[in-house]
C-alpha cells in the first residue's frame, strides 16, 4: 500500500513541477510575439523567426501540459452520461475505457520515439527560410506520452480504489492552479 501511495504521490507531483516549468513557456511566446507586433506595425521590419518560434513554444507548451490537464481533470467528458453517474460508477466507466487512453499513448509514444530519433540523427530542421532545428520540438512528443502514462496510471489506480471502496482513497494534492 504504501509503494502504491509513493507512486501516486511522486507521479503527481512530477507532473505538477513539469507543468509549472511548462506554463513559463507562455513568458517567451507572448514577449516575441509583442516584439513582433511592435516590429511590423512601427516599425514596418517584420521578422521571419518570430511566427516560428511562437508556434514551437506553444506546440511544447500544448503537448507537455496533457498529463497535468489529466490530474486536474480538465480533459473533454461526455457528461450527458459521465456527469450523471456517481463517483463509483465513474471510476468503473473510466477503468472500462483505461485502456483504450494506454493503446493510443502506447502507440503514440512508438511511433513518435521512431520519428524522434529519426529527426535527432538527421538533425532535421523546418522547411521555411529560416530553416530552425525541429528536432527538439519532436522530442516533447515521447517525453509527454511518458508523463502522460505515468499520471494515467495513477488515474487508474486511484479509479480501482473508488470502484473497490467507494470512497477516493489517494487524493491527489499536487496542484498547481
Amino acid at each position: 500500500m504504501k509503494v502504491i501511495e509513493s507512486f501516486l504521490r511522486y507521479t503527481d507531483w512530477l507532473n505538477a513541477r513539469f507543468a509549472w516549468f511548462v506554463a513559463f513557456l507562455m513568458c517567451p511566446m507572448i514577449a516575441i510575439m509583442m516584439s513582433e507586433i511592435v516590429m511590423r506595425y512601427f516599425f514596418n521590419r517584420p521578422t521571419i523567426w518570430a511566427h516560428e518560434t511562437s508556434q514551437f513554444l506553444y506546440g511544447g507548451y500544448i503537448v507537455l501540459a496533457g498529463a497535468y490537464t489529466l490530474m486536474a481533470n480538465g480533459h473533454v467528458n461526455v457528461d450527458i452520461i459521465w456527469g450523471r453517474l456517481s463517483p463509483r460508477k465513474r471510476a468503473i466507466l473510466d477503468i472500462c475505457t483505461a485502456g483504450f487512453v494506454f493503446l493510443y499513448l502506447g502507440v503514440l509514444f512508438w511511433e513518435s520515439l521512431k520519428v524522434t530519433i529519426k529527426a535527432w540523427e538527421i538533425k532535421e530542421t523546418t522547411m521555411t527560410h529560416w530553416g530552425p532545428p525541429y528536432y527538439p520540438l519532436r522530442t516533447t512528443v515521447p517525453v509527454a506520452c511518458i508523463l502522460f502514462i505515468l499520471q494515467a496510471l495513477a488515474k487508474l489506480i486511484r479509479d480501482i480504489f473508488m470502484a473497490i471502496h467507494g470512497k477516493e482513497v489517494f487524493p491527489i494534492r499536487e496542484r498547481i492552479l
